[in-house]
């Protein structure tokens, strides 16, 4: 798909483009979320540098640009412990499938696993999209599917891009219904980390690739399809999101050693030992979907500075979340 978006030639020259048609980008634009670009957008997609510059920074010094790992077995490390996580699209529906991929660190052999990633599919909300997914989480044929394919941008504090099984760099994929289908609808919102949706170049331009939410994204409501969302592993999620650059290119080949569908009544958890919590069938889960996202967000900052000895920080962050109640 060699056409670029308009939105990606507004902002080609901060990614390291030149912004002329028939370029070579450092990162290619084609198939890549708006929501990478979306970045340097102010709420009404004018460019904004230096709203964005200033995020970037407050996110740097806040530790959300990157754990600092480098080494595969300290990233295993973050996959073992445990997140305080609530699935951002409320409690799984019952009927909706339910696929997993399992991830690992290393393009060959097998590599260092870090465990399962369990998705629900709102097939009762994006029924073409959730089966676009799930044919190609199950597909059997070599060269077409997601096991074996590497998430190729990942960016932290914001999400982490795979689906490009064709050619790994982010101007490839196809979807099942041919190399692209239309966007099906955006009655979903990026209403936080543990979000999937389509990555796309413009309108009605699916095809493979998808991202998952590591923040909220509200600037990509109306422009990127959200079908699903991570219901199990968002620890592993959080251990991928540690592999990624202000850049997106990964510092680790970040893949997706197997994936499948999940028989309903199974168990979801690997057998890895990984610490993973199960909110959906607890009753932890039930309160927490019940809590506006603003509040979960303002009592995690919360409990994080309390955990600093910064304690006058800690009753001010506290404060503003029971007044938004």
């Amino acid at each position: 798909m060699a056409a670029r978006s308009e939105l990606g030639r507004a902002v080609g020259n901060h990614h390291g483009l030149d912004g002329k048609e028939g370029s070579t980008p450092r990162v290619p634009i084609p198939h890549c979320p708006l929501s990478i670009q979306g970045m340097w957008l102010d709420a009404v997609g004018t460019p904004s540098i230096g709203r964005a510059r200033g995020s970037r920074i407050q996110a740097i010094k806040g530790g959300e640009m990157g754990q600092g790992q480098s080494k595969p077995e300290d990233i295993a490390a973050l996959a073992q412990q445990d997140v305080d996580y609530a699935p951002p699209l409320g409690p799984p529906a019952e009927g909706n499938p339910q696929v997993y991929l399992d991830v690992k660190l290393g393009r060959y052999g097998a590599g260092v696993p870090l465990g399962r990633v369990v998705i629900e599919l709102k097939k009762d909300v994006a029924p073409k999209t959730a089966q676009n997914f799930l044919e190609l989480c199950t597909s059997e044929q070599e060269g077409f599917g997601y096991k074996g394919s590497r998430f190729h941008r990942i960016i932290p504090g914001f999400m982490c891009q795979g689906g490009d099984f064709t050619n790994d760099n982010g101007t490839g994929g196809m979807s099942i219904y041919g190399r692209t289908f239309e966007d099906e609808n955006f009655q979903l919102a990026h209403l936080g980390p543990g979000v999937l949706s389509m990555a796309n170049a413009g309108p009605n331009t699916n095809g493979s690739q998808f991202f998952l939410c590591t923040a909220q994204t509200p600037w990509l409501d109306g422009r990127h399809c959200v079908f699903g969302q991570v219901v199990e592993g968002f620890n592993v999620v959080k251990a991928m999101e540690a592999c990624g650059t202000r850049g997106g290119e990964p510092m680790q080949d970040v893949m997706i050693a197997e994936s499948g569908l999940i028989a309903q009544g199974t168990s979801m958890s690997l057998s890895n030992g990984q610490r993973t919590r199960k909110l959906h069938s607890t009753k932890h889960l039930t309160r927490a979907a019940r809590v506006p996202t603003m509040f979960r967000r303002s009592r995690s900052r919360g409990r994080t500075k309390f955990r600093q000895s910064q304690l006058k920080k800690a009753s001010i962050q506290a404060m503003r979340g029971v007044a938004m109640l």
